[in-house]
Order: C-alpha cells, then structure tokens, then sequence
C-alpha cells in the first residue's frame, strides 16, 4: 500500500490530541508505547498485497485470512496486538498466500496482547497460522482441516510441493497467544505451520506465554534455525503427520507455569520439550496409522530443552524432555536435555523403535543429559539407555544453571560457562550428508559443542528477544 502525501487533521476538543489521516487504514493519534504514532486495525479477509507500517500500531481483530494470491508485508518494528475482547483473534496465512515479515534485531516486529503490561496472560489472542502446500501423510478422500473453531478452520490436506513458499517471519517475537477449545483437542498455537514448504524462511523467532505448543508442524518441509521457546503451556516444539524440516539452533525454557486467561482453556496436563509423532492411530486420512507413509523425518540439531526447576510443582503426565512416539522417524543430535521433572527422553511404543532399532530412519546422537528425574525409559520399555551405546549419550552430573553463563531470567545467556560440560564432546557421531545440504544457503553443520550456543560465539538471541516478569495477574 503506498502512503498518501496529504494529511487531514481533526481536533479532539478537550482531549488536546489531534488525529491525523496518514494513510486509508491508518489513524494517527500521537506516540504509542514503542514510539508508534498511528493505530490500525486488521479484520476479514485481506485479498491483495497489503503493507503494515512501523509507525502504526495495530490490533487483529477476530479470524484474520491472507487469501491466495496475497502478501502481507510487515515491516520491521511493527507492533500488532491481539484483541482480547474477540475469543481466537489470530491471522492466517492460506494456501497462496505470503507473509513478508522481516523485522531485525534491533527492531523485531512483535505480536503480542492488547491488554497492559502486568495484564497480558497466555491465551489473550489466538496467535498465527500459516498454510501451505506441501505434503502431509494425513491423506484421505476427504478434505482435513487445521485446528480451531469450527468455521474458522481450513483445508490443510491435498498439497503435493514440499518446496513451496510461503513467505519469510525473521525476527519475530509471539507473545500471550493460543486457544484452546477445552476438550475438543482444537487448538490455536503460537506458530502453526501446516504442510508449509522448505521455500519459507523461519529464522530468529520467539514465542512467549503461548497457551498450547509455541511451535507445531504438521507435514511440510520448512527449515527454521534460531527459534527460542520460552513459558509454554503445553508443548515447546511439536511435529507430526509427515514433517520432514530441519530446526538448528532451537531453545526451550519453562521456569513457571503462567496462568492463562480464563474462559480461553486450561494449562496442558503433558506438557513436554518436544514431543514427535507420525501418523496417530485412529486419525481420519491415517489410512495405515503409525505406518502411513510419508513417514515424518523431521532433523532438529543443536537444542537447549530445560524444564522447570524443583520448585515448580510437576504435571500430571508430561515434563519429558523429548517424547518420541507414534511411529515418526527423525534425527536429533548435539542438544542438551536437562532438569525434566519426570524423564529426559521416552520413545513410547513398538512401531518408533523399530525405525528406532530396525529400519533405520530414527536416531538421536550426541545428547548431554544432566538433572533430570531419569534419562530413559525403563529396562522393559523402549528408548532404554543401552540401545544408544554408540550415539555418544552423555550422562553428566552437573547442574542444568551450571551449563550456562547465565540461566537466570531477564539476563539469560546461553554460552556455555567456563568448563561447562556443553562446551565439548558434541559432533562424534556425523549427521549423515543426506540430511545436512541446501539449509539457509549452506549446510546443517556439525559440531562439537552440545546445544544452541556456541563457546564464544555470537549471542544471536540478544536484544529481540523479551522475557516479561509475571505474577498471578498476569506479565
């Protein structure tokens, strides 16, 4: 949208404000809390290319779709805030449409709650979902939709381009989203990313106090690297249903367990890390269940998992580390597992370990285990420590705080401290050459240091990255 040079001006009587018409959907009304000086607000169906400006403040109201053949460009600094008064207000990315968000470091563009610092609480809006057209093993002659209320979903099923391009979100912060339809299984998450293709980019997001998972993938193949989970609800990183993308350089920090706002769901009773599944049993379109193929083979290297610390009281049936379950295959290898009340990995049934043990398209190598509960599952179940003898496990008896420079919040920084068991040991078992080509340029690499950060590296999450203090009533 290209701004108009022509400006109207209205006094507001006593208020001693003036509005300004700067551009057809925007109202300037003086400086907003990050130096904004406009408001918007963002309804329906956006149907051509549309661009929100940085000195705009804008609320998504209700179920917003980008249709086929649009782009939303945001530009870097953007602020747009959920309304709170309308239940699932989110924006959506459909099948042909794009999203051109590419804030910077120094000013990322940030969703977040329309309620007041110390007000905003998971669940305040629904959060964004992008669709693309790529490929999901949930196939059936039927159409499938995504999660979320009944009339606001959409047909994910049907695509067939696993390169497909859906548009850039680079330096993006989500914050206080998610809906959860309670007992429905019908969820809005931070970032939902259905069959989206390996033509999007992913790279440098956050998201914060969402209500369900902060980031989910059903099929696809889009890659993301530098991506910060932090104060999940439910799960911090979820894939499924044939998702076959690469994640680098991944964090997941749960400290608390904020409270969400009532009336939009309940706090998840299996909260995980990551939790991976293929095909479930029982789904409509899992024509095989947990054999139905494409298999999912998602690649997540270099992860930081840490759960809560022994103060905060433990779910009914989650604080796992890594579930590993209903026949997904993968590769994870160079992360850190650490403080999981309950267990720090579990590969849950009979059909994952035989891609486990047999076939050959499941592994985890290189991992640095320290301060949880248990490591693995019992010597009678699957995922026991001794079918990884040769996947360079670690088992160390430090602290998950002494891993780290800082593991304390606002001031986190995730170097390894000085003689941290993070810092060496990672990389001795190679991630295969089939997995490590064409990422963001160049290759998937290798290392030799366990997790997201590197010793003496850059501290790519400083400065766009926000981790708001909260209380009862909210952050």
């Amino acid at each position: 949208m290209l701004r108009s040079n022509s400006v109207s001006i209205f006094a507001l009587g006593v208020l001693g404000l003036f509005v300004v018409a700067g551009c057809s959907d925007d109202t300037v009304v003086g400086p907003g809390p990050g130096g904004q000086t406009g408001v918007g607000t963002l309804t329906g169906n956006i149907t051509t290319n549309r661009t929100l400006h940085k000195d705009t403040t804008y609320t998504l109201s209700g179920y917003v779709k980008v249709q086929n053949g649009a782009t939303l460009t945001i530009q870097a600094g953007t602020r747009i805030l959920g309304d709170t008064t309308v239940a699932g207000s989110s924006l959506w990315i459909l099948r042909g449409a794009k999203i051109d968000a590419q804030g910077t470091a120094a000013a990322p563009i940030v969703f977040t709650s329309a309620r007041s610092v110390g007000n905003r609480k998971p669940g305040d809006w629904g959060g964004l979902i992008i669709i693309g057209n790529g490929i999901t093993n949930r196939q059936s002659g039927a159409p499938i939709f995504t999660e979320g209320p009944q009339g606001a979903s959409e047909t994910y099923t049907g695509g067939n381009n696993n390169a497909d391009n859906s548009g850039t979100l680079r330096y993006v912060r989500i914050e206080f989203a998610g809906y959860d339809l309670t007992g429905t299984g019908q969820e809005l998450n931070s970032l939902s990313s259905y069959v989206v293709g390996s033509g999007t980019t992913y790279e440098y997001i956050q998201s914060f106090g969402g209500l369900d998972d902060s980031f989910e993938f059903w099929g696809g193949a889009v890659d993301g690297r530098y991506l910060v989970s932090y104060e999940s609800g439910d799960d911090h990183y979820d894939t499924s249903e044939g998702y076959r993308g690469r994640l680098q350089y991944v964090i997941a920090l749960q400290t608390q367990r904020i409270q969400p706002r009532p009336g939009t769901g309940g706090l998840s009773s299996d909260p995980e890390g990551m939790e991976m599944d293929g095909c479930p049993n029982g789904e409509a379109g899992c024509a095989l269940g947990n054999d139905t193929q494409p298999y999912a083979m998602p690649v997540v290297a270099n992860f930081t998992l840490v759960g809560v610390p022994a103060t905060v009281a433990a779910s009914s049936s989650g604080d796992i580390g890594m579930v590993i379950r209903r026949g997904t295959g993968g590769y994870l290898t160079n992360g850190i597992v650490a403080r999981w009340q309950r267990q720090g990995m579990t590969v849950r049934d009979a059909r994952t370990n035989d891609h486990l043990v047999n076939a050959d398209s499941l592994n985890v190598a290189n991992i640095l285990f320290v301060e949880n509960a248990v490591d693995y599952d019992g010597a009678n179940n699957f995922g026991q420590g001794l079918k990884f003898a040769t996947d360079n496990h670690v088992v160390s008896a430090a602290t998950a705080a002494s891993l780290f420079t800082s593991l304390t919040t606002p001031a986190l920084d995730w170097t390894p401290a000085a003689g941290s068991a993070a810092a060496a040991g990672a990389g001795v078992v190679q991630i295969p050459a089939a997995y490590t080509g064409n990422f963001f340029g160049g290759n998937l690499s290798n290392t030799t240091y366990f997790g997201a950060a590197q010793p003496g590296g850059a501290k790519w999450w400083a400065g766009w990255t926000a981790y708001h203090v909260c209380s009862a009533s909210g952050c």
